[in-house]
């Protein structure tokens, strides 16, 4: 799925799923993304790599924060990968590294 310069790639196998975002992430277009999304598998292992992200503002971390709390709430293992720097600022203003950490690959 692509819109106003980002993308989602979603892929489902059995008891792993792997979601990776890229490009702009912004409030024009992490809703339509959002909602574009398949169900998560309980029980599945889930990867989320955003490591191609280059531009961000607070929806683009409101989304990754949905992610993981969407995937935990099914009883999944979520992990993350490297988080680009463009997603920094954000997470620093909001004070969520230590949450978002302990998903780090």
């Amino acid at each position: 799925m692509t819109g106003a310069s980002g993308a989602l790639v979603h892929e489902v196998k059995p008891g792993a799923q792997h979601i990776a975002l890229s490009g702009v992430l912004t409030m024009d277009n992490v809703g339509a993304m959002y909602r574009n999304l398949r169900p998560f598998e309980a029980g599945a292992r889930l990867t989320l790599d955003v490591s191609g992200v280059t531009k961000a503002d607070s929806s683009a971390l409101a989304l990754v924060t949905a992610l993981v709390r969407g995937a935990r709430a099914q009883k999944m293992r979520v992990v993350l990968q490297p988080l680009p720097r463009a997603l920094s600022p954000v997470i620093e203003l909001y004070g969520l590294h230590d949450i978002l950490s302990s998903c780090a690959a």
